[in-house]
This record gives C-alpha cells, sequence and structure tokens, in this order.
C-alpha cells in the first residue's frame, strides 16, 4: 500500500488524469450491451439506473466527507445545479438512443464531444486548447456525419438524434466539472440520477423484472454505470476537457465489440468505417500528447 500511494504521488497531474479517465471509461464499456440484454421497459430501466446511481454515488461522497457532506452539498452551488439538470437530460437520451439505434451509431455520436468540450472550454473557461486536439475533434465530427448518414439508411435516425444530444450535455459537463475543479462535484451527479429516476417512474409502466434482468440490472445500476462516472468525473481535475472527452472514444471501440460478440449486432458499414477513423484520431493525439508532456518534463531537467 506504502509503495502504491508513492508510485501514485510520484505522477504527474497529466499522468493520474490518464490513468483515473481510462479506468472509468474501461468500467462504463459494457454499458450499452448491457441495456440491450435487459428486457424491460426503459422507463423502468431509467427508474433503478437512476436510483443506483443516486444511493452508489451518494453513498460514496457521505463516506468521502462524513459529517461535512452538508457542507459540500452547498458548496457545488450554480454549477453544481446545472450538472445535476444535464446529467439527468444525458442519461435520460442515451437510454432512448440505444433502443433506437444501433449501439454502435450512438457511441460513435458521442465520441465526437471531443469538438464541442473544445470549443466549450474555449468560450466559458478561455482554456487555451492545442491545435492538434482541435484537429481531432474536426476529424471526429467528420466521422460521426458519416455515422449518422449511415442511421438514416437504417431508419435509426431519431436515435441518433438522441446521442447527438448526449454528445452535446456530455461535453458541456466536462467543461463545467473543469471549471469547479476545486469543488466536489459528485453530489451534483448523484442528484441527477435521482431525478432521472423521478421523471421516468411517472412513465414506467411497472417497476418488476424479469428473473434474467435481475442479474444484468444491478450490475448495471450498482457498478458499470455509478463507478465509471465517479473516475471520469473525476479526470476533469486533471486534464484539459477535451482531452477527457477524447478519452471517452474508448468505449467508441469496446461498447460496439461487446454488443456485436455477445448479440451479434454488426455495426453498419459507416459504423465501422467512423469508428477505425476516430480510434485513429484518438490513438494520434494521445501520442502526440504524451510527447509534448515528455517534452516539458525534460526541458527543466537539463536546465
Amino acid at each position: 500500500m506504502v509503495t502504491l500511494a508513492a508510485g501514485w504521488a510520484g505522477l504527474s497531474d497529466h499522468a493520474k488524469g490518464l490513468l483515473i479517465t481510462a479506468t472509468g471509461v474501461l468500467i462504463l464499456t459494457p454499458d450499452a450491451l448491457l441495456l440491450k440484454l435487459i428486457e424491460a421497459d426503459p422507463w423502468t430501466i431509467l427508474v433503478w439506473r437512476g436510483l443506483g446511481f443516486f444511493v452508489v454515488i451518494g453513498l460514496v461522497s457521505a463516506l468521502r466527507h462524513r459529517g461535512n457532506i452538508f457542507r459540500v452539498v452547498r458548496a457545488t452551488g450554480s454549477i453544481g445545479l446545472a450538472i445535476t439538470g444535464l446529467h439527468a437530460m444525458g442519461q435520460l437520451l442515451f437510454v432512448f438512443s440505444i433502443h433506437n439505434t444501433t449501439a454502435a451509431n450512438t457511441l460513435v455520436i458521442i465520441a465526437a464531444s471531443p469538438l464541442a468540450a473544445a470549443l466549450l472550454a474555449r468560450l466559458i473557461l478561455a482554456e487555451h486548447t492545442a491545435p492538434r486536439t482541435l484537429i481531432a475533434g474536426v476529424v471526429a465530427l467528420a466521422a460521426v456525419g458519416l455515422t449518422v448518414q449511415g442511421g438514416l439508411q437504417v431508419g435509426g435516425f431519431m436515435g441518433d438524434l438522441a446521442a447527438i444530444g448526449v454528445m452535446l450535455v456530455l461535453a458541456l459537463v466536462f467543461v463545467l466539472l473543469r471549471k469547479a475543479k476545486g469543488r466536489d462535484m459528485l453530489p451534483a451527479l448523484a442528484w441527477g440520477g435521482l431525478i432521472t429516476a423521478g421523471i421516468a417512474v411517472v412513465m414506467a409502466p411497472t417497476l418488476t423484472v424479469t428473473a434474467a434482468d435481475r442479474l444484468y440490472l444491478p450490475l448495471l445500476v450498482l457498478l458499470v454505470v455509478p463507478v465509471s462516472f465517479i473516475l471520469i468525473s473525476t479526470g476533469p481535475r486533471y486534464l484539459p476537457a477535451a482531452e477527457v472527452g477524447l478519452l471517452m472514444l474508448l468505449e467508441t471501440i469496446l461498447g460496439p465489440l461487446w454488443v456485436w460478440l455477445v448479440l451479434l449486432e454488426a455495426p453498419a458499414p459507416a459504423s465501422l468505417v467512423g469508428g477505425a477513423i476516430i480510434v485513429l484520431t484518438l490513438a494520434t493525439n494521445a501520442w502526440l500528447g504524451l510527447k509534448e508532456q515528455r517534452r516539458r518534463n525534460t526541458a527543466p531537467a537539463a536546465a
């Protein structure tokens, strides 16, 4: 434990951000598959998804801050309220998208969040965004256009439209989390889960689920979604919003792959091409970012 703590303390902020965010994204990758496997009505899923999110993240926040939890909740302020509302909206749109288009289309479109995050970070935070990140975002946007065109051909336009909404919401949440990086915003995300459940319970035909769903649903709502979001929401403390968004592209690769392997839902050719473009863009941007980081670290030592 001492060795691990010492190793963690020795990492740069950039390396910490990469490790935390990448771990969170990897945990999140079975999300689309589990949503496809669960037979319950989408509104029923949203009720349990929102409640699970609220309970797990609320418990983590309470254990972390103990007697100061109410002060931490108040400290989230207006940014916290915005994140709460945006998170609830994103959850509703994501589940709708997964059930109304292919998993590959949903995840490839959401992968365009780096471009939106880069532009919003410039406007809201006046944050310098590396030219390589802006170029990567433009390439990702072109790949999304290709994917949506494929969605029009297979009749998944409404699901694709919802995915575009998720992409914009996600980008704004990343920027707001970075703007408030000195404050713990997990309570704001927890309240977003409760609002999601509150909206969905009015629309859900029932709250009961099948025997098979009792295996998949707890895995989704108590582990995959809340734990991944705890880690991903921590990433913007150490990384620019656009780079966090680019790491989210890992879900674009693995999410459709799990669905393809388990359910044989093959991505459309346009989704495969768009995903390949985004994967290459992610790898190139990450490699250039690491090179820049090494140059910055070696320059003071040489001096």
